[in-house]
């Protein structure tokens, strides 16, 4: 996966949760449930990565709530978010 969209998901991540890296107990495969993901926050996280509300793609990351997830999803989109 791309280190700089990892890093910007998990810089969004760590911003929206108020969480470190650190705080990744499974490191990217983390649940982001387990570390106070809510809908709330999901839609926060989707708009400061780009990311269209009706898209296809945010119903794929819905799916998978995890930072290697999330990376993987938007590697295949313009090349990255």
């Amino acid at each position: 996966m791309a280190d700089g969209l990892r890093e910007r998901v998990l810089a969004a991540v760590a911003d929206v949760l108020y969480i470190d890296e650190s705080d990744l107990f499974d490191g990217d495969a983390t649940d982001l449930r387990e570390l106070g993901l809510d809908s709330v926050r999901f839609v926060l996280l989707m708009k400061r990565l780009g990311v269209e509300r009706e898209s296809d793609l945010l119903k794929r990351l819905a799916q998978e709530l995890t930072i290697a997830g999330w990376a993987r999803e938007l590697k295949g989109v313009r090349g990255g978010v």
